[in-house]
């Protein structure tokens, strides 16, 4: 879906001042006052029918009180919304204030040139509801390019009712989800249910705190050997074979909300819905947990990102109207109001305080985000969830599993592809 929403119609007063002698018409002088032009700004972004409304509404509240800006509106769902935005991009026709995700910052802004340096418009946009930290989040080259609307990582969450029922404590470390396995496997059920980006992800962070070493460098090259993917693909195997998690190529997606697992991986944005069909189906609890760290750990290995993002146009033709919307967008107590907590907790201070004020900020939801900053998550990779990586992770799995392949020859082909990809 597309629509356009065109600016008002200017507005032309015509005043005619007819002057007359006390002898007759003695002269006529007319004079046009044309009223001021309005402003116009276009603004895209991506969503579902719920995120239109409340943005299209928020758009309404911005126009009441900026009455000389007019904003044109371009939104659909994701769907085609990263093609047409490439295009966009290289047309230099992009969208005077855009809704971008995280990884296009780097994608169509390497040097940091590809959009406007907000710090240039810094008088009129509220840059102090943000810490420098985060900020970095939307650096690319040294040069702020966007703004982080909130925070996005993968979170442990666990039924609290089937642990409980097993007299088993929620799990902090890889041991006690085999632990829990052992217990649980008893009667079908999975400690923790991981999805395709799920697997890779704690293989990722298994490796990462048993070595040290980061997956992806700051110069976007592999820092795992191949020594290091092919202990990724064993710890894997190793959770599949002693039913810490189903294999991902035979889960379901129901398996949380239906009992079959006790835990499930989720992005925090996501983590509402899994509470509410757990609860729904079986009417049982949700809780947070921290994620599994060994003890000893070199470092973590768990990433956040920025769920979404705004940035403007170094093209725009009115840089200053962009500016005051943007801010209104992240800081604005109406499009706080309005959006909630649709997109994610909001990064923005000011945004945070009118959710707080309205006691809008609870739930787990916020629960999920305050272990996520408690877990002092690093920032992840632009390239960290590239399909490909995931890919060539799963295939080789499904290689092991289903055709016999060596370990050693199946982490040979997985490093292999991702050294490529990475090129």
């Amino acid at each position: 879906m597309m629509r356009r929403v065109c600016g008002k119609m200017l507005s032309v007063v015509l005043c005619l001042g007819i002057m007359t002698g006390s002898t007759g018409c003695s002269g006529n002088e007319i004079s046009l006052a044309v009223a001021e032009e309005k402003t116009d700004i276009s603004f895209s972004w991506w969503g579902t029918d719920a995120r239109h409304d409340y943005t299209m509404a928020a758009v309404e509240e911005f126009e009441k009180l900026h009455p000389e800006i007019d904003v044109h509106l371009q939104y659909t769902e994701f769907s085609g919304y990263d093609k047409k935005s490439a295009i966009q991009m290289a047309s230099h026709t992009e969208a005077d204030v855009m809704q971008i995700n995280y990884a296009w910052v780097d994608k169509f802004s390497p040097d940091g040139n590809g959009y406007l340096d907000l710090e240039t418009v810094k008088d009129t946009l509220g840059l102090d509801a943000y810490d420098d930290t985060q900020l970095a989040y939307g650096r690319s080259g040294g040069v702020l390019n966007a703004l982080p609307i909130a925070l996005n990582a993968k979170v442990c969450l666990y039924n609290k009712d089937l642990y409980d029922s097993f007299g088993l404590a929620l799990p902090k470390n890889w041991e006690d989800l085999f632990a829990a396995a052992e217990v649980m496997q008893e009667k079908g059920v999975y400690p923790l249910d991981l999805d395709q980006v799920c697997s890779y992800m704690f293989s990722v962070a298994y490796v990462e705190q048993k070595t040290g070493k980061t997956f992806i460098g700051e110069d976007r090259t592999l820092g795992f050997s191949e020594e290091d993917v092919k202990e990724m693909l064993r710890f894997y195997m190793e959770l599949v074979e002693k039913k810490v998690t189903p294999y991902v190529g035979e889960r379901d997606d129901s398996n949380y909300k239906n009992g079959v697992a006790a835990g499930v991986a989720q992005w925090i944005t996501n983590a509402a819905g899994s509470e509410s069909a757990l609860k729904e189906s079986l009417d049982q609890t949700t809780v947070v947990a921290e994620n599994p760290v060994m003890d000893g750990a070199k470092r973590k290995g768990w990433y956040l990102k920025p769920a979404t993002m705004y940035a403007l146009s170094k093209h725009s033709e009115h840089e200053k109207e962009a500016a005051m919307f943007l801010d209104f967008l992240v800081n604005g107590k109406e499009m706080a109001e309005l959006q909630g907590l649709e997109k994610g907790v909001p990064v923005s201070k000011k945004a945070r305080e009118v959710l707080e004020q309205k006691n809008i900020m609870t739930g787990i939801q916020v629960s999920a985000d305050e272990v996520m900053l408690g877990m002092e998550m690093e920032l992840m990779s632009p390239y960290y969830e590239d399909a490909a990586l995931q890919e060539a992770f799963v295939k080789a799995t499904s290689a092991m599993k289903y055709d016999g392949v060596s370990l050693e020859t199946a982490a040979k082909d997985a490093y292999e592809g991702m050294k490529a990809d990475l090129k």
